[in-house]
């Protein structure tokens, strides 16, 4: 009991160090990169990890560690604006339709059923085409098709609450239903919401990587993880580290934000 106890804070800190990490690279990358990242040197092209370069150097002579230090803050920043834009947009819009009910809650739930219908590469290939490759327009598609799942809890959250006696108690008082959705059951079902938004931060990150792996997502010069994947993928075997050290970046994000979910899933409970 006491050692699972303590593997359980060893990996509750670890994951707290890991996050903090994330975070002070994406504001400060400037502070932590050794090198510019967009300085080419065509005397050090494709170079292996070494002490002049910590995890080598790409095709135009570019410090990997640098690069992969300065895409902390594009793929965070994507990530975290859209799951701040599904998290508001989903809590409303399923609030809205818990709070209704009958015909209007059922046409609500129609439309996010048809969004679910349709392949996530597809929907989210027709917004890009549509806003553009750029950072917004990537944040906007990612947006528009996360906030789903969202909707979702929000509405169940609400159903469950909406017979309870402070929210009749509300509509006796005649308090319209803006009022009750912000005033009564927003801070009631916040901590589901809360915890949902966790979970959509690495699933944008990986959303966005794929999108930038497959030439959807982000265009040089700006630098995210899954453009550097993409850049490194056809040197696989000849510069693994081309592609591996992005890839890492992508994994230990990612699990970073699925253990922070976990954590504060157990502590709503």
């Amino acid at each position: 009991m006491i050692k699972n106890l303590k593997i359980k804070n060893f990996s509750i800190i670890l994951v707290s160090l890991c996050l903090i990490l994330l975070i002070l690279l994406a504001l400060f990358p400037e502070f932590f990169a050794p090198q510019s990242p967009t300085e080419s040197n065509y005397n050090n092209l494709l170079k292996s990890p070494s002490m002049a370069n910590l995890l080598g150097t790409d095709e135009l002579g570019r410090d990997m560690l640098s690069r992969i230090i300065f895409g902390t803050r594009v793929s965070l920043s994507i990530a975290f604006f859209t799951s701040l834009i599904s998290l508001i947009l989903g809590t409303i819009y399923g609030s809205i339709s818990g709070i209704k009910g009958g015909a209007i809650d059922e046409v609500l739930m129609k439309i996010v059923d048809i969004f679910y219908s349709i392949p996530d590469l597809l929907l989210i290939s027709i917004f890009i085409l549509i806003l553009g490759k750029g950072t917004v327009g990537i944040i906007i598609a990612l947006s528009l098709l996360s906030w789903m799942r969202v909707a979702r809890i929000s509405r169940a959250s609400v159903l469950e609450l909406k017979n309870r006696p402070f929210v009749l108690s509300a509509k006796t008082m005649g308090f319209g239903d803006n009022r009750i959705i912000f005033k009564e059951l927003l801070p009631n079902i916040l901590a589901p919401i809360i915890v949902t938004f966790t979970f959509t931060i690495p699933s944008a990150i990986l959303a966005e990587s794929t999108l930038s792996f497959l030439g959807l997502g982000i265009s040089p010069p700006n630098i995210s993880w899954g453009l550097m994947a993409n850049s490194g993928w056809q040197g696989i075997r000849s510069y693994p580290h081309l592609i591996l050290f992005p890839c890492i970046a992508i994994f230990i994000s990612t699990i970073t934000f699925l253990k922070i979910g976990e954590y504060l899933k157990t502590r709503a409970k």
